[in-house]
């Protein structure tokens, strides 16, 4: 299994992110442009036969431009489980609402390989026990 990130891992991030415009936020996630390092390793994993589970801080209210956004770049049906961040997690950091939501999926999943791009998700992945970790910030070079 693969654990995989969205924003600033499969797509660019999209900017200015706050909870006041968190609703106009939403709709422009769908201008992000895809990164061109992490869908290349996304198809190599799932052609390799892992199983891709994403693990995103954005809200559930974003959950229809996801998968609009998935379906408009041809990697819908890579993935094979979708997981946004729940009301509860709102306003909290992503790494708070990672940790707690790798934990209760690794009762279900046993995570072999991540691709992520912040380093405090990073540190939370590594000491959730996920032996590869690909950091995303080094194929953001290959989309300037």
């Amino acid at each position: 299994m693969v654990l995989v990130d969205l924003d600033g891992t499969i797509f660019e991030i999209t900017p200015n992110w706050s909870m006041e415009r968190n609703s106009e936020w939403e709709k422009e996630t769908l201008n992000a442009k895809p990164l061109v390092g992490g869908v290349a390793r996304l198809r190599i994993l799932k052609e390799m036969g892992f199983t891709v589970v994403v693990l995103t801080a954005r809200g559930q209210g974003c959950r229809k431009y996801t998968t609009q956004k998935l379906k408009a770049h041809g990697l819908w049906d890579l993935v094979d489980h979708i997981y946004h961040r729940p009301k509860a997690y709102e306003g909290v950091k992503s790494s708070v609402y990672k940790a707690a939501m790798i934990a209760k999926l690794q009762k279900k999943f046993r995570f072999l390989v991540s691709l992520e791009d912040e380093e405090p998700n990073l540190r939370v992945m590594e000491q959730a026990g996920i032996p590869v970790v690909l950091d995303a910030k080094t194929w953001w070079v290959q989309n300037s």
